[in-house]
Order: structure tokens, then C-alpha cells, then sequence
């Protein structure tokens, strides 16, 4: 395993992998998506979720990093990390739209996501022609 992460350029001591299989230490976002990479699993499945249900969940499912999903949708990366850390979806109609087709989830699942009420009713659901594109690191 630490040979393959190595790999992958994500190179990870015996210890670690051993302290994440007992439970003791979780991977970085990094290490979480080299190990699923390595693995041939899908990271919710690492994560032990069956569904994401909140927005970090959605971005890992999709394994994006923090900084690649601000970028694609044109947020400042420390503003999509406080909402985030908040639990709260503060982007704009672009950006909600670019979030929205990036993650390939709906507004209800946004709202769900993010325990506000309900889909902005101004932005809509992004085709399914451009749906599912999954992201990468």
C-alpha cells in the first residue's frame, strides 16, 4: 500500500496506513484520494457514508480539493471554505450553478446539503448533457 501511494506521489509511512486502519488517525484529503485511487473505490465508500450529506462530503465524493472546486466555479477559495465550515452556501448564481454541475447534484440536494430551506428557485438544474463530468484533484 505505502509502495502504491508512494506511487501516486503521495507517499505515506508504514505507521500512518497503520493508524488509519486502526482507527487512530484519518487521511488527509490528499491521502484520501490517493488511497481510493490505489484501492479502486469510490472515497464515500472510505469515508464510510452511503450517501454525502453535507457539502465537504459531496466535494470528497467527487474528490475535489477545497482549492480545485473554489476555482471551477470562480469562488475565492477561502470564502468556499467558510461555507464549508459553516454549513451555509453563500455563492452567487454562477457560482451556484458551476457548484451545482461540478458536485452533479441538485439544488434540493444543495439545500439538503447545506440545512437550508429549500432550491433557489432562480438557479435550475443544469442539463443532464452536462451533468456528471466528476471532477478530479
Amino acid at each position: 500500500m505505502t509502495e502504491q501511494m508512494n506511487a501516486c506521489g503521495v507517499p505515506v509511512p508504514l505507521s500512518l496506513v497503520q493508524a488509519w486502519e486502526a482507527g487512530e488517525h484519518r487521511p488527509t484529503e490528499n491521502e484520501l484520494f490517493a488511497l481510493a485511487d490505489v484501492l479502486w473505490c469510490r472515497t464515500k465508500d472510505l469515508m464510510g457514508i452511503e450517501a454525502p450529506r453535507t457539502l465537504t462530503e459531496h466535494r470528497l465524493a467527487r474528490q475535489f480539493s477545497a482549492a480545485k472546486l473554489a476555482g471551477s466555479i470562480g469562488m475565492d477559495t477561502a470564502q468556499y471554505a467558510r461555507a464549508e465550515e459553516r454549513n451555509r452556501w453563500s455563492g452567487d448564481g454562477q457560482q451556484t450553478a458551476a457548484l451545482l454541475r461540478m458536485l452533479d447534484i441538485t439544488p434540493l440536494q444543495l439545500a439538503q446539503a447545506t440545512g437550508q430551506r429549500g432550491p433557489d428557485p432562480a438557479v435550475s438544474t443544469p442539463p443532464a448533457s452536462t451533468r456528471g463530468h466528476g471532477g478530479s484533484r
